[in-house]
């Protein structure tokens, strides 16, 4: 004899629910909203559903976003869910398996839970229904008030982009620039342009030595050449103590770009000193700098065995090298490395082309007659060569 399944539907203040047996002990409870056409395409169900390759929004809420995976549209997402509604769904979530989709609330759970489940259901939908089309006021809301760093800055950087000319965006930026959390002031003191500059150098010189590296180095970057050089040079100082790898290798950029020749010495030193990546944006620096006193320190960094450093002071030199880089360069490109001798022949090449368009690869020698100036070799093989001295004339010939 076949059991029956039994169904029960309940309708109330334009809410459908239905309840359905699942299996043994198990019920599915299913609550309908009426037609929200901005909620169809909202999905919400465990993490452990989520299909290969697909593209997954993330609220800033590190246990909820562990615990359920989201699709929809992001800026819609991230205002619906507030710290209110996310706890409503990690309660519902814990009580049976839940999904969210087609605009409809789904849990499956034991049928002694279902008193627990239906309350949380109801009460969402009712958060459903209640949303606001009008997204800026939420998103404000959750920039200024919401529990995690990580929902304030989605929701203040949706709020930033997408209605940055609102009075409203304005107040909730400089509300940010007093967040607690670094994060947040970066993405406020960035978005309010000059207005945010107080905010990005507090970052930047990290007085207190609080702030993540990450945070500094970016505030760093969007500050640029409004930073000026001494303050740069005091941030490096204090990353290169503190081992701050990523600040100090933006303040190295900043120092190449900045034009100054005093910063062709810091660079050089930390060349010198420095190893890895230090080593290697320093000499990418100097490269910058476009400074001939930029040539000699990178020459004696084409022999160095660090991992990358002869590579990026081959490319440099390509940039600024004169003719005394062709000898070392030339003794680079017999080096074992395979990429260090593709970077020195590049190099040789790009200096030929600057001193003497048109010629072809291997066609430059050192002139005897004008010293450290670059000439075409006469040697058909087209080798770097010195021309022949004439020989001396006695007295009187």
């Amino acid at each position: 004899m076949t059991k029956t399944k039994l169904h029960l539907l309940v309708r109330a203040d334009r809410i459908e629910v239905r309840f359905e047996h699942a299996s043994y002990q198990l019920t599915r409870v299913i609550v309908e909203l009426p037609a929200l056409p901005w909620f169809s395409g909202v999905r919400i169900r465990g993490d452990d559903w989520k299909p290969f390759g697909a593209r997954e929004i993330e609220v800033g809420d590190w246990v909820f976003d562990t615990r359920f995976f989201v699709e929809g549209p992001e800026r819609l997402v991230v205002r619906m869910l507030d710290a209110e509604m996310r706890r409503l769904l990690l309660e519902a979530g814990s009580k049976g398996d839940l999904e969210i989709r087609e605009g409809t609330l789904q849990v499956v759970a034991l049928d002694h839970r279902l008193p627990e489940v239906l309350p949380i259901l109801l009460e969402l939908a009712q958060r459903f229904m209640r949303q606001s089309t009008n997204a800026a006021p939420g998103l404000a809301a959750n920039a200024r008030r919401d529990p995690e760093p990580g929902v304030r800055l989605r929701n203040l950087i949706h709020l930033a982009r997408d209605f940055r000319d609102e009075q409203l965006t304005h107040e909730t930026l400089r509300a940010a620039c007093r967040d607690p959390s670094p994060q947040v002031r970066l993405q406020a003191g960035t978005a309010l342009g000059a207005e945010g500059r107080d905010v990005l150098r507090e970052l930047a010189e990290d007085a207190e030595g609080t702030i993540e590296d990450a945070i500094s180095s970016l505030a760093v970057a969007a500050l640029g050449a409004e930073l000026p050089l001494e303050r740069v040079q005091a941030i490096l100082r204090r990353s290169l103590r503190d081992r701050r790898i990523q600040t100090a290798r933006v303040c190295l950029e900043r120092l190449g770009r900045s034009g100054d020749t005093t910063a062709v010495p810091t660079l050089a030193k930390i060349l010198a000193l420095e190893k890895d990546e230090l080593a290697i944006a320093a000499a990418v620096a100097l490269g910058i700098t476009g400074d001939e006193a930029a040539e000699p320190p990178l020459i004696q960094a084409l022999d160095r065995d660090d991992n990358g450093l002869g590579v990026a002071a081959a490319n440099a030199l390509a940039h600024i090298g004169s003719a005394a880089s062709v000898l070392p360069l030339k003794e680079a490109a017999r080096s074992g490395d395979q990429a260090l001798r593709q970077a020195a022949r590049q190099a040789v090449a790009e200096i030929q082309s600057r001193f003497h368009p048109g010629a072809s690869p291997g066609q430059l020698s050192l002139a005897q007659a004008e010293a450290g100036q670059l000439s075409l070799a006469t040697d058909p093989a087209g080798q770097l060569s010195l021309p022949p001295q004439e020989p001396e004339k006695g007295p009187g010939g």
